[in-house]
Protein backbone atom coordinates (compact mmCIF):
# COMPACT_ATOMS: atom_id res chain seq x y z
CA UNK A 1 0.00 0.00 0.00
CA UNK A 2 1.49 3.35 -0.83
CA UNK A 3 2.16 5.38 2.33
CA UNK A 4 1.56 9.36 1.06
CA UNK A 5 1.57 10.98 4.76
CA UNK A 6 4.25 13.99 4.96
CA UNK A 7 5.34 12.88 1.23
CA UNK A 8 7.11 15.25 -1.33
CA UNK A 9 3.57 17.33 -3.50
CA UNK A 10 3.57 18.70 -6.40
CA UNK A 11 5.53 21.81 -7.03
CA UNK A 12 8.44 23.53 -4.88
CA UNK A 13 10.20 20.67 -3.38
CA UNK A 14 9.03 20.17 0.92
CA UNK A 15 11.87 19.45 3.51
CA UNK A 16 11.91 16.14 3.98
CA UNK A 17 10.73 14.80 7.33
CA UNK A 18 13.54 13.63 10.17
CA UNK A 19 13.85 9.79 9.15
CA UNK A 20 13.98 7.72 12.34
CA UNK A 21 17.38 5.65 11.86
CA UNK A 22 19.35 9.37 12.40
CA UNK A 23 18.81 8.67 16.43
CA UNK A 24 21.27 5.43 15.30
CA UNK A 25 23.81 7.87 14.11
CA UNK A 26 26.23 7.90 17.10
CA UNK A 27 28.83 10.59 17.21
CA UNK A 28 32.50 9.48 18.02
CA UNK A 29 34.48 12.50 19.27
CA UNK A 30 38.21 12.41 19.09
CA UNK A 31 38.99 10.39 15.87
CA UNK A 32 41.63 11.66 14.37
CA UNK A 33 43.18 10.35 10.29
CA UNK A 34 47.55 10.04 10.45
CA UNK A 35 47.58 11.49 14.07
CA UNK A 36 46.87 14.78 12.57
CA UNK A 37 43.77 15.64 10.94
CA UNK A 38 40.07 15.52 12.58
CA UNK A 39 37.78 12.77 11.21
CA UNK A 40 33.96 13.26 12.16
CA UNK A 41 33.39 9.67 12.76
CA UNK A 42 29.86 8.23 13.29
CA UNK A 43 28.34 4.58 14.23
CA UNK A 44 25.49 2.95 12.81
CA UNK A 45 24.28 1.40 16.27
CA UNK A 46 21.32 -0.10 14.78
CA UNK A 47 18.82 -2.64 16.07
CA UNK A 48 16.24 -5.07 14.63
CA UNK A 49 13.47 -2.60 15.20
CA UNK A 50 10.64 -3.10 12.17
CA UNK A 51 9.26 0.38 12.76
CA UNK A 52 12.49 2.43 12.43
CA UNK A 53 13.89 0.05 9.77
CA UNK A 54 9.76 0.42 7.93
CA UNK A 55 10.42 4.26 7.96
CA UNK A 56 13.79 4.18 6.66
CA UNK A 57 12.81 2.36 3.55
CA UNK A 58 10.07 4.88 3.17
CA UNK A 59 12.31 7.68 3.67
CA UNK A 60 15.18 5.63 0.68
CA UNK A 61 12.33 5.41 -1.48
CA UNK A 62 11.32 8.91 -1.80
CA UNK A 63 14.81 10.35 -2.60
CA UNK A 64 14.07 7.89 -5.70
CA UNK A 65 10.46 8.80 -6.68
CA UNK A 66 7.74 11.16 -5.23
CA UNK A 67 4.24 9.60 -4.12
CA UNK A 68 2.50 11.34 -6.71
CA UNK A 69 4.58 10.03 -9.41
CA UNK A 70 4.68 6.78 -8.61
CA UNK A 71 0.83 6.36 -7.95
CA UNK A 72 0.34 7.86 -11.53
CA UNK A 73 3.63 5.53 -12.91
CA UNK A 74 2.51 2.10 -11.81
CA UNK A 75 -1.33 3.09 -12.93
CA UNK A 76 -0.16 4.54 -16.19
CA UNK A 77 2.17 1.14 -16.60
CA UNK A 78 -0.94 -1.39 -15.69
CA UNK A 79 1.29 -2.01 -12.48
CA UNK A 80 0.96 -2.45 -8.49
CA UNK A 81 2.99 0.22 -7.22
CA UNK A 82 5.68 -2.90 -5.77
CA UNK A 83 5.82 -4.22 -9.24
CA UNK A 84 6.88 -0.60 -10.65
CA UNK A 85 9.37 -0.12 -8.39
CA UNK A 86 10.77 -3.39 -8.38
CA UNK A 87 11.17 -3.19 -12.07
CA UNK A 88 11.98 0.42 -12.85
CA UNK A 89 12.93 2.04 -9.21
CA UNK A 90 14.80 0.13 -6.97
CA UNK A 91 17.50 -1.64 -7.30
CA UNK A 92 17.80 -5.71 -6.61
CA UNK A 93 20.63 -7.30 -5.58
CA UNK A 94 20.34 -10.07 -8.15
CA UNK A 95 20.38 -7.87 -10.90
CA UNK A 96 24.10 -6.85 -12.57
CA UNK A 97 25.60 -3.97 -10.76
CA UNK A 98 22.22 -4.18 -7.97
CA UNK A 99 24.03 -4.61 -5.07
CA UNK A 100 26.35 -2.21 -6.05
CA UNK A 101 23.96 0.46 -6.84
CA UNK A 102 22.38 -0.01 -3.63
CA UNK A 103 26.03 -0.06 -1.34
CA UNK A 104 26.43 3.36 -3.42
CA UNK A 105 23.28 5.19 -3.00
CA UNK A 106 22.67 3.83 0.99
CA UNK A 107 25.82 5.30 1.65
CA UNK A 108 25.06 9.05 -0.61
CA UNK A 109 21.98 8.95 1.01
CA UNK A 110 23.12 8.57 5.18
CA UNK A 111 26.07 11.25 4.15
CA UNK A 112 23.50 13.81 3.18
CA UNK A 113 20.49 13.09 6.15
CA UNK A 114 23.65 13.85 8.16
CA UNK A 115 24.15 17.13 6.41
CA UNK A 116 20.66 17.93 6.62
CA UNK A 117 19.27 16.57 9.53
CA UNK A 118 22.21 17.42 12.03
CA UNK A 119 24.34 19.78 10.35
CA UNK A 120 21.57 22.15 9.27
CA UNK A 121 22.54 22.00 5.34
CA UNK A 122 19.92 22.52 2.27
CA UNK A 123 20.64 19.09 0.73
CA UNK A 124 19.06 18.70 -2.88
CA UNK A 125 17.44 15.60 -3.38
CA UNK A 126 17.60 14.97 -6.94
CA UNK A 127 20.80 12.78 -8.09
CA UNK A 128 18.28 9.37 -7.99
CA UNK A 129 15.44 10.96 -9.33
CA UNK A 130 14.51 9.96 -12.87
CA UNK A 131 17.16 8.41 -14.39
CA UNK A 132 17.83 6.64 -17.70
CA UNK A 133 18.63 3.53 -15.50
CA UNK A 134 18.15 2.33 -11.87
CA UNK A 135 21.52 1.11 -11.34
CA UNK A 136 23.27 3.96 -13.12
CA UNK A 137 24.82 6.39 -11.44
CA UNK A 138 24.79 10.56 -12.19
CA UNK A 139 28.12 11.84 -12.62
CA UNK A 140 29.45 14.51 -11.10
CA UNK A 141 30.01 15.69 -7.13
CA UNK A 142 28.01 12.92 -5.06
CA UNK A 143 26.32 15.21 -2.93
CA UNK A 144 26.40 19.14 -2.57
CA UNK A 145 24.55 20.89 0.36
CA UNK A 146 24.33 24.97 1.20
CA UNK A 147 23.62 26.80 4.07
CA UNK A 148 23.15 30.55 4.20
CA UNK A 149 24.41 32.64 7.07
CA UNK A 150 21.65 35.30 7.18
CA UNK A 151 18.33 34.20 7.58
CA UNK A 152 16.55 36.82 5.21
CA UNK A 153 18.90 34.89 3.00
CA UNK A 154 21.21 37.60 1.07
CA UNK A 155 24.25 36.59 -0.12
CA UNK A 156 26.75 37.00 2.22
CA UNK A 157 31.09 36.32 2.36
CA UNK A 158 29.65 33.33 4.95
CA UNK A 159 27.29 31.44 3.44
CA UNK A 160 29.01 28.22 2.61
CA UNK A 161 28.69 25.14 0.36
CA UNK A 162 29.83 21.75 0.46
CA UNK A 163 31.14 19.20 -1.78
CA UNK A 164 30.78 15.62 -0.52
CA UNK A 165 32.66 13.16 -1.82
CA UNK A 166 31.26 9.62 -0.63
CA UNK A 167 32.77 6.22 -1.35
CA UNK A 168 31.25 2.62 0.35
CA UNK A 169 32.47 -0.76 0.90
CA UNK A 170 29.73 -1.88 2.68
CA UNK A 171 31.23 -5.68 2.72
CA UNK A 172 34.57 -4.72 4.00
CA UNK A 173 35.77 -3.85 7.77
CA UNK A 174 38.27 -1.74 6.26
CA UNK A 175 39.32 2.12 5.75
CA UNK A 176 39.87 1.76 1.97
CA UNK A 177 36.58 3.57 1.64
CA UNK A 178 37.52 6.36 3.27
CA UNK A 179 41.35 6.48 1.22
CA UNK A 180 39.71 6.41 -2.19
CA UNK A 181 37.09 9.65 -0.60
CA UNK A 182 40.09 11.95 -0.09
CA UNK A 183 41.72 10.71 -3.71
CA UNK A 184 38.71 11.46 -5.62
CA UNK A 185 37.37 14.64 -3.70
CA UNK A 186 40.44 16.03 -5.32
CA UNK A 187 38.40 15.90 -8.16
CA UNK A 188 35.43 18.12 -6.86
CA UNK A 189 37.15 21.35 -7.30
CA UNK A 190 36.69 21.27 -11.06
CA UNK A 191 33.52 19.27 -11.18
CA UNK A 192 31.47 21.27 -8.81
CA UNK A 193 30.08 24.07 -11.33
CA UNK A 194 28.54 21.06 -13.24
CA UNK A 195 26.80 19.80 -10.48
CA UNK A 196 25.31 23.18 -8.81
CA UNK A 197 23.99 24.02 -13.20
CA UNK A 198 22.68 20.33 -12.95
CA UNK A 199 21.04 20.39 -9.78
CA UNK A 200 19.77 23.91 -10.98
CA UNK A 201 17.96 23.03 -13.79
CA UNK A 202 16.67 19.80 -11.98
CA UNK A 203 14.52 21.45 -9.71
CA UNK A 204 13.25 24.00 -12.63
CA UNK A 205 12.03 20.89 -14.43
CA UNK A 206 10.44 19.73 -10.73
CA UNK A 207 9.30 23.27 -10.43
CA UNK A 208 10.79 24.01 -8.09
CA UNK A 209 11.69 27.72 -8.21
CA UNK A 210 12.07 28.68 -4.78
CA UNK A 211 15.41 25.99 -4.48
CA UNK A 212 16.40 27.06 -8.08
CA UNK A 213 16.79 30.33 -6.90
CA UNK A 214 18.59 29.76 -3.99
CA UNK A 215 21.35 27.51 -5.47
CA UNK A 216 21.87 29.85 -8.07
CA UNK A 217 23.37 32.30 -5.59
CA UNK A 218 26.57 29.54 -5.85
CA UNK A 219 26.46 29.35 -9.51
CA UNK A 220 29.28 32.89 -9.21
CA UNK A 221 32.82 32.58 -7.35
CA UNK A 222 34.86 34.93 -6.43
CA UNK A 223 32.06 37.75 -7.63
CA UNK A 224 29.63 36.23 -5.56
CA UNK A 225 32.07 35.15 -2.67
CA UNK A 226 31.10 32.05 -0.20
CA UNK A 227 32.85 29.45 1.65
CA UNK A 228 33.37 25.74 0.14
CA UNK A 229 34.16 23.10 2.56
CA UNK A 230 34.89 19.74 0.44
CA UNK A 231 34.39 16.82 2.34
CA UNK A 232 35.83 13.23 1.98
CA UNK A 233 33.17 10.53 3.40
CA UNK A 234 33.99 6.77 3.41
CA UNK A 235 31.41 4.35 4.91
CA UNK A 236 32.55 0.37 5.68
CA UNK A 237 31.09 -2.22 7.55
CA UNK A 238 33.97 -1.92 10.53
CA UNK A 239 32.52 -2.36 14.00
CA UNK A 240 34.61 -0.37 15.95
CA UNK A 241 36.99 2.71 14.74
CA UNK A 242 40.71 3.76 15.40
CA UNK A 243 41.37 6.78 17.74
CA UNK A 244 43.96 7.09 15.29
CA UNK A 245 43.31 6.04 11.70
CA UNK A 246 46.25 4.89 9.70
CA UNK A 247 45.78 4.32 6.07
CA UNK A 248 46.74 1.71 4.05
CA UNK A 249 47.89 3.35 1.16
CA UNK A 250 50.62 0.72 -0.56
CA UNK A 251 53.17 3.53 -1.49
CA UNK A 252 49.94 5.30 -3.45
CA UNK A 253 49.95 9.44 -2.42
CA UNK A 254 46.83 10.02 -0.53
CA UNK A 255 46.98 13.88 -0.08
CA UNK A 256 44.60 16.08 2.49
CA UNK A 257 43.76 19.32 1.24
CA UNK A 258 43.73 22.33 4.05
CA UNK A 259 40.58 22.05 5.26
CA UNK A 260 39.48 19.25 4.09
CA UNK A 261 36.68 18.10 6.05
CA UNK A 262 36.88 14.02 6.48
CA UNK A 263 33.77 12.02 7.50
CA UNK A 264 33.77 8.26 8.44
CA UNK A 265 30.76 5.99 9.23
CA UNK A 266 30.61 2.40 9.98
CA UNK A 267 28.58 -0.55 11.84
CA UNK A 268 28.07 -4.10 11.58
CA UNK A 269 27.53 -5.73 8.82
CA UNK A 270 26.14 -2.84 6.83
CA UNK A 271 25.82 -4.46 3.48
CA UNK A 272 23.04 -6.71 5.12
CA UNK A 273 21.47 -3.91 6.43
CA UNK A 274 20.99 -2.49 3.45
CA UNK A 275 19.69 -5.45 1.62
CA UNK A 276 16.59 -5.35 4.37
CA UNK A 277 15.84 -1.93 3.66
CA UNK A 278 15.86 -2.25 0.38
CA UNK A 279 13.61 -4.87 0.59
CA UNK A 280 11.19 -3.17 2.54
CA UNK A 281 11.30 -0.07 -0.12
CA UNK A 282 9.04 -2.15 -2.60
CA UNK A 283 6.11 -1.94 0.60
Amino acid sequence: MLKVKNAYVAGEMKEMNKPQYIDWLIEEKGVVLEGTHEVQSYRIDYSDDSEVIDDWALHIRRNYIKDQDLAESAELNGMTVEQYLKKYIIPQKEEPLGSTARSGEIAEIVVSDLLEFVMGYTVPRYKQINRSGKNNSEHGTDIIGYKFYKKDKLPNEKDELVATEVKAELTSEGYDSLKKAIKDSSKDEFRLARTIEYCRKMMQYQNDSKCSREISRFLFKPENNYKIIYIAAGISSRTTVDENIILNTDGEEVKISNGQAIFFIHGQKLMDLTHKIYERCLR
